[in-house]
């Protein structure tokens, strides 16, 4: 039986949750992450004209506009809008951004969101990954190096909320380990549309085994000279 789903009895002889505590340290990520294939910058203090300028170059020649489509925002429009846009961290509230740097360039940017730290819960959200860095070893570790600080600070919970329509970022949290946990109907309205929300989550006691998977995955030897994977994240994952 898997730990979350572990009850005991009180004095009433009623099912409740297993006892725990909140190990969860005071301060949330405030700090730059590196791996081997990128470097999530804190945004902090404002956004320096040369990662300004990089982001921009990546956003202005998106060949997707779609890309927009199911985030709270649309397409900026000028590289200063774009600026602002970071610096305010897209008016979302109490939220940890990074920049993603890949090469020496920003190819795009993630947060933290919706921290519940009375509970030890967090949200990986916001994320634009751009055309430079999609489906690639970049995003990945993006993924991972956020998972692995969320639990090594003591987080018992990292979710993952996206609009049900987006297809892609459904299969995408998939991918990255999430396990799917339901529909939010009517959860929200968006751009003057309804939206529907799946939730996606990774919980503390999965972690040892996807964080196993993902080293394996991102190390050098699982990729061939052309930088093509070997075997898929999922193929490093144990099977009941």
């Amino acid at each position: 039986m898997k730990r979350y789903l572990t009850t005991q009895q009180n004095q009433f002889g009623q099912n409740i949750g297993f006892s725990t505590e909140n190990n969860l340290s005071n301060q949330l990520i405030a700090s730059n992450l590196k791996g081997q294939y990128v470097k999530l910058i804190h945004i902090v203090g404002g956004v320096s004209e040369q990662a300004a300028s990089q982001i921009w170059a990546c956003v202005s020649t998106e060949p997707n506009e779609g890309c927009w489509t199911y985030l709270p925002y649309t397409a900026p429009q000028s590289r200063q809008s774009l600026r602002d846009s970071l610096q305010n961290l897209f008016g979302f509230n109490d939220s940890t951004h990074f920049l993603i740097e890949v090469n020496g360039e920003v190819q795009g940017w993630i947060a933290l969101l919706n921290p519940r730290l009375e509970h030890a819960a967090i949200e990986i959200g916001n994320v634009y990954f751009s055309h430079k860095m999609k489906k690639s070893k970049a995003s990945t570790e993006t993924i991972f190096l956020l998972l692995q600080q969320c639990f090594q600070q003591g987080f018992r919970r990292v979710e993952w909320k996206c609009d049900d329509c987006n297809a892609p970022s459904k299969a995408a949290a998939r991918r990255f380990g999430f396990q799917y946990e339901g529909l939010f109907r009517q959860d929200r309205i968006v751009k003057g549309r309804n939206r529907n929300t799946a939730w996606f989550s990774i919980v503390d006691e999965e972690w040892p085994e996807l964080e196993y998977a993902y080293q394996q995955w991102l190390s050098l030897e699982n990729f061939d000279e052309q930088g093509f994977q070997k075997q898929r994240l999922s193929d490093f994952l144990m099977t009941e």
